[in-house]
């Protein structure tokens, strides 16, 4: 079977969910998934997203518990990205659930 599509995305979780939606503006998309639908690293991320939504919080003690808890596997210049990105990715979820 011969499947044609202009986007195909491998995993069902929040980011490729997020992208799919993102992209079936520009063309047809699929998702390859594993197993099931809910399996899913996102769906089993039961402490939910940690970002800096609040005042008294900061992007600094993310960065840090963040690069502590990598043990020096993390590339700190992606961590910052993702960090200081996590507030507008969170209210563009927010904003697709109304």
């Amino acid at each position: 079977m011969e499947i044609k599509t202009d986007f195909l995305i491998i995993g069902s979780g929040i980011a490729g969910l997020s992208l799919a939606i993102k992209v079936a503006e520009l063309g047809s998309v699929a998702i390859v998934t594993k197993k099931e639908k809910s399996e899913s690293n996102t769906n089993y991320a039961q402490g939910g997203i940690a970002a800096v939504t609040d005042k008294t919080d900061s992007f600094e003690e993310h960065i840090s518990d963040t690069l502590d808890c990598g043990a020096g596997l993390c590339n700190k210049d992606v961590v910052e990205f993702v960090v200081r990105e996590a507030p507008p990715r969170i209210q563009e979820l927010i904003e697709w659930g109304n």
